[in-house]
């Protein structure tokens, strides 16, 4: 079984960095309860990342030197076409639900049916296929199915072996809680020829929101249903009870995925329910703030979330799920109600972490920064009612220093420094960041500053070799991440999100490749000196003669 999975695992990664093409017709066979589906087009990736780039890489050198490696694995390695799968129309990768229980596919096309097949019996149970008209479908080991005509194929696996195999590795054998999954492959032979034969109302051929993803420019294109993988997992029971199920439904999210020089681009788009998406629109603003932003009295941001939303969409959506009555009975108890949030705010956020400073003491880690939250004030009496129940709140508590909370006519601001929040209010700052220009302009914002986060932790991290080895890799590649958005249109809400590297000259996907093998190679030396210090204490261990000389 473990040579099986380990198969399996080779099979996808050649499969995966060797298709080509956006265009997968296969695709159509994906049905409409799916609840994530990865497309790839490596046609571009191909470009940006041959194969043979792939094969000077150490983990590939690795595996193709292990001379107890199968023939045809090695084959394949080197000559991924080998397979009989046409890599000109990709491959697609799904999860979904069947009988109550989860199940993942791949889907492609086939260019040579005879060598499909040869391929397939190095899975086999060592049964051959057996046809269903035009159909062939073969039994695989650990009860998993593959079946095929002569344009496409689908293999049908169960992830509970995923699971078994890892718990049984952990357990280091088989334990009364960790057993086999149970045999699926009868159910999962029935599946396969559904798929096959889905209609189109019946499949993802007519979803609109799959469609317009497919437009879109991407290396992967992500199709997540929210609404299917909730309802799934058996926990909208009471979510039904809470009524929040208003927040599951129709609920979906896509991702096209673009791997350019110096960054990597993911363009995102949430879909909502009606009654929520009408409560969004309403409610969420035109842009940020950049005023408030520029009154944090320092220039050593390292994260920092902004947005423009009133707060009366809060309170809507708290009424949409009928708990309305039950928070304004609790909170007139404290002296405000809903209405009193929704007017205290005028729907400017802001959030932000600055001057990190990470030392370390002989027993731990002592991390030491400013945070701030700032909100900016519409009806003063509203907040002074606010903040009397905070200070309430607080009292009951106990007094926590950490917690600052100051304000003036215009703005709110909660900080862990007294002396921070009233700087930022006094706005005398007027601080300027190169983030700027990237998050003006929209109805919210996101900076997350990776290096320099990493830069904290590197000068901590002298002890382990191999701990400072990988984050000085990281300093090398990471640099920050900007996301933006909030926009309506085309019936979802947009956002895009930049993943920056430090080299802005290189394509993106070359630089993981090689931080990967980096810490691929970082993680052997760590073994290699770990059985060498092992080998040393045996020596060391070892019984002396015993002197029988009386």
């Amino acid at each position: 079984m473990k040579s099986f999975l380990s198969a399996a695992i080779l099979s996808l990664i050649v499969l995966f960095f060797s298709s080509c093409g956006k265009q997968n017709e296969a695709g159509k066979m994906i049905p409409e309860n799916a609840g994530f589906v990865a497309q790839i087009d490596l046609q571009s990736l191909s470009k940006k990342m041959s194969w043979n780039d792939i094969q000077q890489t150490a983990v590939y050198k690795k595996i193709i030197a292990d001379s107890s490696m199968q023939e045809w694995s090695r084959k394949l390695l080197e000559n991924p076409a080998s397979s009989g799968i046409d890599f000109d129309n990709g491959l697609v990768f799904f999860t979904a639900v069947h009988n109550g229980k989860r199940y993942v596919a791949a889907e492609g096309k086939i260019n040579h049916e005879s060598d499909f097949g040869q391929f397939n019996n190095n899975f086999s149970t060592g049964q051959p296929a057996t046809k269903d008209g035009e159909l062939s479908i073969m039994n695989l080991k650990e009860n998993n199915v593959v079946g095929w005509n002569k344009n496409y194929f689908i293999y049908v696996m169960n992830p509970e072996n995923g699971k078994y195999h890892f718990e049984k590795g952990e357990n280091e054998g088989d334990t009364p809680i960790n057993t086999p999954p149970a045999d699926r492959s009868a159910e999962f032979i029935s599946l396969c020829k559904k798929l096959f034969s889905l209609k189109a109302d019946s499949s993802l051929a007519e979803n609109k929101i799959y469609a317009s993803l497919l437009k879109e420019k991407g290396d992967i294109h992500v199709y997540q249903n929210n609404d299917a993988l909730i309802r799934n997992s058996g926990n909208l029971g009471m979510l039904g009870m809470l009524k929040l199920d208003a927040f599951v439904k129709d609920n979906q999210t896509t991702y096209a995925i673009n791997f350019e020089n110096g960054h990597v681009d993911v363009s995102q788009k949430f879909y909502l329910g009606k009654e929520l998406t009408d409560i969004v629109k309403k409610n969420l603003g035109n842009n940020i703030n950049m005023d408030m932003i520029a009154k944090i009295p320092s220039t050593d941001v390292i994260g920092l979330l902004a947005a423009n939303f009133k707060p009366a969409g809060i309170t809507e959506m708290i009424k949409l799920t009928g708990m309305d009555g039950m928070i304004n009975t609790y909170t007139q108890s404290m002296g405000f109600n809903l209405d009193d949030f929704s007017k205290a705010t005028d729907g400017n956020w802001l959030a932000a972490i600055t001057d990190l400073k990470i030392s370390k003491d002989s027993s731990k880690i002592n991390p030491d920064f400013r945070f701030l939250f700032s909100a900016g004030v519409a009806d003063k009496p509203s907040m002074n009612k606010l903040l009397a129940a905070a200070m309430k709140t607080s009292g009951a508590l106990g007094k926590d220093s950490l917690v600052n909370i100051q304000t003036n006519d215009k703005l709110l601001a909660i900080s862990n420094s007294a002396s921070f929040a009233s700087q930022y209010l006094e706005g005398k700052s007027n601080s300027k960041f190169d983030f700027d220009k990237e998050l003006s302009g929209h109805p919210v914002a996101f900076y997350f500053d990776v290096h320099k986060l990493l830069a904290q932790f590197s000068a901590v991290a002298n002890e382990k070799p191999g701990r400072k080895q990988l984050i000085e890799q990281s300093l090398n590649l990471w640099n920050n991440i900007i996301s933006t958005g909030g926009e309506f249109n085309d019936g979802g809400f947009s956002f895009h999100t930049n993943i920056n590297f430090i080299n802005k000259d290189s394509n993106s996907l070359k630089q993981l490749s090689h931080y990967i093998d980096q810490l691929y190679l970082i993680h052997q030396q760590e073994k290699a000196e770990q059985a060498n210090n092992m080998s040393q204490l045996d020596s060391l261990l070892v019984v002396p003669p015993v002197d029988t000389v009386k």
